[in-house]
This record gives structure tokens, C-alpha cells and sequence, in this order.
């Protein structure tokens, strides 16, 4: 299903890695629905 683009991940938000401790704060609100994702650059 995955191959074939009918289900995939669901993202919530993103942040650069120099905003870990908001992603991190993000996540402790436990209200978010989905990944949150720390893009790393390089």
C-alpha cells in the first residue's frame, strides 16, 4: 500500500535541529497527530 502511494506517514510538523526544544515542547503537548520531524541540513 505504501508502494502504491494509498497510505503513507502523516507528518504534524517540522522544525530545523536548532529548534529541537520547540519540536520538544511540541511533542509534550501531546496534542499533535502525526511525526514530528527535525531537518537536518548538510
Amino acid at each position: 500500500l505504501l508502494d502504491q502511494g494509498r497510505i503513507g506517514p502523516i507528518m504534524d510538523s517540522e522544525f530545523d535541529l536548532a529548534e529541537a526544544s520547540k519540536a520538544h515542547a511540541r511533542m509534550e503537548t501531546s496534542t499533535h497527530i502525526g511525526k514530528i520531524v527535525l531537518k537536518v541540513s548538510g
